[in-house]
């Protein structure tokens, strides 16, 4: 069983940062479906916590995959002045979100060996540079 820990996450930028990602909320009341949430707290601004999430969901008789899901989320605040009539400033509120969102499908005759294969194929795609032009620079990998 998985411990339920800080993730330590590099960002992108030039000179990146360690953040650490906080245990939010775990499982929900779905039988056959656990759930855990993480945020980064390090923005203070709890609108704009980056997040992650991970579901697992066993077999059903329907159907017969283990999938696993993983969500990940960046927000990106709205810039405001302080240049109000009342002189108060407006509350913090999010401008837009960049999201990534996967699933594993897993049947459940597979063996490790192919599961094992998929991460890998799907950990050096993450990496490889037509992936990376067409998410940073918004690129046809064609």
């Amino acid at each position: 069983m998985a411990v339920r820990a800080i993730i330590a996450l590099n960002d992108g930028q030039t000179t990146p940062v360690a953040h650490n990602f906080s245990p939010t909320s775990g499982d929900g009341n779905v039988p056959g479906v656990s759930v855990i949430g993480y945020e980064d707290r390090s923005g203070g601004i709890p609108a704009g916590f980056p997040t992650i999430s991970f579901a697992t969901r066993r077999p059903t008789k329907t159907n017969r995959n283990y999938r696993v899901g993983v969500v990940v989320t960046v927000p990106v605040m709205e810039v405001v002045s302080n240049s109000t009539v009342s002189g108060i400033a407006p509350a913090p509120t999010v401008s837009y979100k960049c999201a990534f969102r996967s699933e594993w499908i897993l049947p459940e005759r597979s063996s490790k060996a192919a599961r094992q294969d998929l991460r890998a194929y799907v950990k050096s795609l993450m990496v490889h540079a037509t992936l990376i032009t067409a998410i940073e620079d918004l690129e046809s990998p064609w």
